[in-house]
């Protein structure tokens, strides 16, 4: 998939107007056959707007709306969505509680099969251990049983780089740093992965590669039965 960003409607960087926004998405579209994935800017108020305008501009294309919230009129961005046959990413602030509430408020106006939890990421050195326990257990909840979380998870594993360790520069033994990034985003994925989540937005070539070569490998079916293995000891005495 792609993930397309719209960090120029920020009203603090160009405030780009909805039309143009919509336009970028349209291009986009016009110029790849993969999925894509639609971005705001953070500013709940502006994010609605484009959010309308892209779903109208987009009818049918089923494009991830990222993301809603409750910062923002959820009924509003909901409707939009659902109309114009797309998929809302519900984003919660990292709390279980928060997280169940939000999917139940998209309910009221959008089908179970078009929303996407987000819990949130904390990255490697900034909370990654909570990121890690919050997803798994919203996994094994439901797993156990709740329905109202039984919807498929995405982590922003692009917060790596909000951590200063994947960017800056540091003493010696902590170099280079065009390694250090790749590794910092990878190790938060690669978290992410194993607490269950199913997509992953991500930024360096490398750590998608290796994060894609991890799943291939997790995913790939054996050949040898377990019986084959029992002789693993060789060493005699």
């Amino acid at each position: 998939m792609i993930t397309l960003q719209l960090i120029s409607i920020d009203p603090k960087i160009k405030d780009t107007s909805p039309k143009q926004a919509a336009k970028t998405v349209e291009e986009v579209l016009q110029a790849t056959d993969v999925p894509l994935a639609v971005g705001g800017c953070g500013d709940p108020l502006k994010d609605l707007a484009v959010f309308k305008e892209v779903t109208e501009m987009a009818q049918g294309e089923r494009l991830l709306i990222s993301s809603v919230s409750t910062w923002m009129d959820v009924k509003e961005a909901a409707e939009a969505i659902g109309k114009h046959g797309h998929v809302a990413l519900a984003l919660s602030g990292m709390d279980l509680n928060e997280a169940r509430e939000l999917n139940r408020m998209l309910y009221r106006t959008l089908p179970r099969e078009q929303i996407v939890m987000d819990p949130s990421t904390a990255s490697l050195g900034s909370g990654l251990e909570f990121t890690y326990t919050l997803m798994t257990r919203l996994r094994l909840a439901a797993v156990m049983g709740d329905h109202e979380l039984q919807h498929p998870m995405s982590s922003g594993v692009t917060n790596a780089w909000f951590a200063r360790e994947s960017w800056k520069k540091m003493t010696p033994e902590w170099e280079p740093k065009e390694l250090r990034g790749p590794l910092w985003e990878t190790v938060t994925a690669l978290a992410s992965l194993a607490a269950g989540c199913d997509f992953f937005m991500m930024m360096h070539p490398t750590a998608i590669q290796t994060v894609k070569d991890t799943i291939q490998r997790l995913t790939k079916e054996e050949t040898n039965r377990p019986d084959e293995i029992s002789d693993w000891v060789s060493l005699r005495i």
